[in-house]
């Protein structure tokens, strides 16, 4: 028996699950389906950070305030359903650690529109008031409004958001086939059920470019590691996060801290590795280096991301076959722009409102 649906979605991680959200919240029907677990892929990093200064020269991300304001209260609702504490705005830590970058940075700071409390500049000293043994050169920033999140918890709570509000969501069910039943229908077969859909979303991360819809995307597949460090003998004597080669995550656990990531463009499979471990040491040592020296690695991870030209994400329709979308794209990022690209990508089905031209697809040349 053919089930028909208005939207089915592919891929549950953060782009599909705050498109289901965003159409739910519009009472548009919607069902979800992920081939593997959610949190399983990119979206599944025990650590991230919500952090709106990006880049060497930190600089206030695109449509910051915007993205913020949706994920600050995304995070707030979905904790509801979790029993365990994912988020935190715990501040943070953006040190410079050569002279060149500080320059950069305090110019960047000094001509850039932060909103009130966002962001301050700290001198050398500042810095290391705020962390000692931190290492600084000629200061650096500090961001109250930063937000830790265990992305994973996060991911899985958000899914029981969903379904408690009407979205099912069928997991470790990878399509058998997928095509245009008719101009403006999708026929989607998986275990057990045929689905037949006005609208087919595409938010399947790095496996996007498996697909022959959209393998002329020009995303680039990076690979990241994370790993769990703790610190022996003793709890760490800070609670906020750092970004600086790399991120330091900290979230509840007195002794415990996520270090990432590394950015690997050739890989051969997405396992953790060896030379994950020791480039993220590498880059931990060289901001906290007596704290390097004194933990050891309890846990590692490893996954996919999407990154584009522009390192903006890509919503839009397919030029060729009506009603096939995508969201994808979100790279590092996703946590600032899931769920306001969302929505903006709803608004835009259902109200015709354009879309950003940084993020739509139609910003790439279609050659079938």
């Amino acid at each position: 028996m053919n089930r028909h649906i208005d939207f089915c979605i592919l891929g549950g991680g953060i782009a599909g699950l705050s498109i289901a959200d965003a159409l739910s919240e519009r009472d548009i029907e919607c069902l979800v389906v992920e081939k593997n677990d959610i949190g399983s892929g990119a979206s599944g990093t025990p650590g991230g950070l919500v952090n709106p200064a990006t880049g060497r020269r930190a600089k206030k991300s695109w449509k910051a305030e915007q993205g913020y304001v949706a994920i600050a209260e995304n995070l707030e609702k979905v904790q509801f359903y979790s029993n365990q504490s994912f988020y935190k705005k715990n501040g943070l830590l953006r040190p410079a650690l050569y002279e060149k970058m500080a320059r950069k940075m305090k110019d960047q700071y000094e001509n850039t529109s932060w909103p009130d409390g966002w962001c301050e500049w700290k001198t050398k000293d500042q810095i290391q008031e705020i962390h000692p043994g931190i290492t600084c050169v000629d200061g650096g920033l500090w961001l109250p409004v930063g937000l830790t999140v265990d992305v994973g918890s996060y991911m899985v709570a958000y899914a029981k958001y969903l379904e408690e509000a009407g979205i099912e969501i069928i997991t470790n069910n990878d399509p058998k086939e997928i095509h245009q039943q008719t101009t403006d229908k999708w026929k989607i077969v998986i275990e057990g059920e045929i689905i037949i859909a006005k609208h087919l979303i595409y938010a399947t991360g790095h496996f996007t470019k498996e697909t022959k819809y959209w393998d002329w995307l020009p995303i680039n597949l990076i690979k990241g590691q994370v790993a769990k460090f703790k610190k022996e003998n003793d709890s760490l004597s800070f609670s906020h996060s750092i970004s600086s080669l790399g991120y330091i995550a900290r979230l509840d656990e007195e002794d415990t801290f996520i270090q990432g990531s590394t950015y690997e463009h050739d890989f051969l499979d997405v396992k953790p590795d060896d030379e994950g471990e020791s480039y993220l040491r590498k880059r931990l040592r060289r901001t906290l280096p007596l704290l390097e020296d004194q933990s050891t690695v309890v846990d590692q991870w490893a996954g996919v991301r999407t990154s584009t030209p522009n390192y903006k994400p890509i919503l839009g329709e397919h030029p060729e076959y009506k009603n096939l979308h995508v969201f994808t794209g979100l790279g590092s990022k996703g946590l600032l722009y899931g769920k306001f690209l969302a929505n903006h990508y709803v608004t835009h089905l259902t109200e015709q409102v354009p879309l950003y031209p940084k993020v739509t697809l139609s910003r790439f040349d279609y050659n079938p």
